[in-house]
């Protein structure tokens, strides 16, 4: 069977598709350090595909990317085309974001999933009744899709578009129609959520065995998986608890929350002038024992009452404050527990967290049981840190580095090693040095330019100096700006492609990720600084869980995944073979010898405080 849709296949992408192939048939697990433009996309989904149609399995495709679910569902569109193979695959976002209540994207994830199953046990929900009666498909439902399968591969706001014109629940149809699929695309927390997993393939009819799971953008697993298993409350959650259950006439319920939030105050006291201290799990529980009674009926009453006010709200403050005491005495290794102060709006904020350490808490089970797993990225190095991390067995799992496809000639990569952002050095005269640096570089680079900074509050104290030494239009990244914004933010930026604008942002943010600017719509990307985590206890913990685990809590836990976030924002400039651009590394650190070797040993790297000279001799003469 040959699925290959294009009639040629690229530099590297052979190698990569026969790694693929050779993991699925050996049920070996396969971590890939794939660089930017190889076809990574084509390359795993074509041999993963051809196998599971062949054995019955079913391939799950998994990216936080909203445009890599189009990408995906537009190359199934391609093998169809090309093969006419009858492909039944289903593309799922979040349940809450498919739902076809109008106003329920308002809702936490949390509020959702608990107003879900009561609407449904009480058969309220419209939608949901249409599709199912006593737990048996409707006829329309049937009809409904038996008319998809003949349409698909189709994106999911189709399908959603599709089923709410037929008053159907969109995730209910696609569940039904993932039963039969052998391709479904997914977002992370579908699978790495424990949780969610369990209902998730139980709902659509799949065993974790017969699973070829393929990773997108896995560079940023680890830490989405934290983000997960995680969880807080805080005095501004609490003090709406409070309220809502007055309101709800749940008077004595209202009085313990109160006093749930004295001993939230008498804890946060204990800080002083610090600003985040350790608390141990009988910290809080001891102090609700000792002041409001039972501490599991106190727990009980706040999910119980919590239900009935969704049940009325589709919301409720009072059942998010049961959740976190449900999951507070778990007796955990992998979680630090945390309470932290800050001022939100000039309000004092306190709030008690119960932070995953070790995504492999979650992961380490679902990669021994699936078929075989993928993981690929650009940035996925070095890719034994994502295997240790991860919970692959060693012994099951290849992991491989694949060369850059495009020609070196391309890419001007330099490293400038007069200015550094380390905290000690921190100075108005140095954010003056940075500026001047950016606005030589910047000026002299034609068309567009991006420039990334480990903090936005970094970036400002520079944009102060540097905007008056720029010759170019300035964009600045906001924090906190909807998908909306963004594009917009990003259409506008690129209108200047021709006379040639610099963009400000931030490392961690969305722009140094998840945005592809191919061709002259950017030329030049400078990376000022280091972005390293800042050095707080959650940090330090990590940092010694994986040291006592492998040895490498420092490089796991720290330098690694700053400088594979510094390396991805790097690469935005080069996006295709036919790109041409230039990098620049912006801090005295990135010569040194713990982070030279963490930047890629094919892009070359120059080490100049000549950088004009340069850029005028790559543009001109091509060295």
């Amino acid at each position: 069977m040959d699925l290959f849709p294009f009639s040629k296949i690229r530099q590297g992408q052979d190698e990569l598709i026969s790694s693929v192939r050779l993991s699925v048939e050996n049920k070996k697990h396969l971590i890939a350090h794939a660089p930017t433009g190889m076809g990574k996309t084509i390359s795993t989904i074509v041999p993963a595909l051809e196998y599971a149609l062949q054995n019955s399995k079913t391939v799950v495709f998994l990216t936080p990317k909203h445009t890599q679910h189009q990408i995906v569902i537009e190359t199934l569109q391609k093998i169809k085309e090309k093969t006419g193979t009858n492909i039944i695959s289903v593309d799922f976002i979040g349940k809450r974001w498919m739902c076809s209540v109008p106003g329920i994207q308002a809702l936490t994830s949390s509020d959702f999933s608990e107003y879900c199953k009561e609407m449904k046990a009480e058969e309220r929900c419209a939608f949901y009744n249409n599709v199912k009666k006593k737990a048996k498909l409707t006829d329309k439902a049937k009809s409904v899709i038996d008319e998809l399968k003949k349409q698909l591969p189709m994106h999911v706001e189709e399908v959603c578009s599709f089923c709410s014109r037929r008053e159907m629940c969109p995730y209910e149809i696609s569940c039904e129609l993932a039963k039969d699929a052998r391709f479904v695309i997914a977002d992370y927390f579908h699978i790495f959520s424990p949780w969610v997993r369990k209902a998730f393939l139980t709902k659509i009819n799949k065993e974790i065995s017969d699973l070829i799971i393929i990773v997108d953008e896995a560079q940023n697993l680890p830490s989405r998986i934290r983000e997960v298993l995680s969880t807080k409350i805080s005095n501004f959650s609490i003090k709406a608890a409070i309220s809502e259950a007055r309101r709800a006439e749940e008077i004595e319920l209202s009085n313990q929350l109160s006093i749930l939030d004295e001993i939230i105050f008498e804890l946060g006291s204990k800080l002083k002038d610090e600003k985040e201290a350790h608390i141990t799990r009988e910290d809080l529980m001891g102090e609700i024992k000792k002041q409001i009674g039972d501490y599991d009926g106190f727990a009980a009453d706040l999910l119980l009452v919590g239900d009935r006010i969704r049940s009325e709200n589709k919301k409720s403050f009072v059942g998010s404050i049961g959740k976190f005491l449900e999951v507070w005495p778990e007796d955990s290794d992998a979680h630090i527990r945390l309470i932290k102060k800050d001022k939100y709006k000039d309000k004092d904020k306190l709030e008690i967290l119960f932070n995953c350490l070790d995504p492999a808490f979650s992961s380490r089970e679902l990669f021994q049981e699936s078929h075989t797993s993928i993981l690929m990225s650009g940035t996925l190095t070095p890719t034994r840190m994502y295997r240790d991390v991860l919970g692959f067995e060693p012994e099951r799992t290849r992991c491989v580095e694949y060369d850059n496809p495009f020609p070196t000639s391309n890419r001007l990569a330099m490293i400038i090693p007069d200015t550094t952002t380390k905290y000690t050095r921190r100075s108005e005269d140095e954010f003056q040095k940075i500026a001047d640096w950016c606005a030589r570089v910047s000026n002299q680079i034609p068309g567009n330019v991006a420039v990334f900074f480990p903090s936005y509050w970094l970036r400002d104290q520079v944009l102060k100096h540097f905007q008056r030494k720029s010759s170019k239009s300035i964009f600045t990244e906001k924090q906190g700006m909807n998908k909306g914004e963004r594009m917009d933010l990003l259409d506008q930026f690129k209108e200047y492609s021709m006379t040639g604008a610099v963009f400000l942002g931030a490392t961690s943010g969305s722009f140094a990720e998840g945005v592809d600017l191919p061709g002259n719509f950017l030329n030049g990307v400078i990376i000022v600084g280091i972005p390293l985590d800042s050095p707080d206890l959650e940090t330090k913990a990590i940092i010694e869980y994986y040291d006592k685990i492998f040895g490498a809590g420092w490089n796991y836990g720290y330098l690694y995944p700053a400088m594979n976030r510094t390396v991805q924002a790097a690469g935005r400039v080069i996006r295709s073979e036919l790109d041409k651009g230039v990098v620049v590394f912006l801090d005295e650190r990135f010569t040194w010898k713990n982070y030279f070797r963490c930047l890629p040993l094919d892009w070359r790297l120059i080490v100049t405080l000549e950088p004009e000279r340069r850029i005028k001799n790559f543009y001109e003469n091509g060295n």
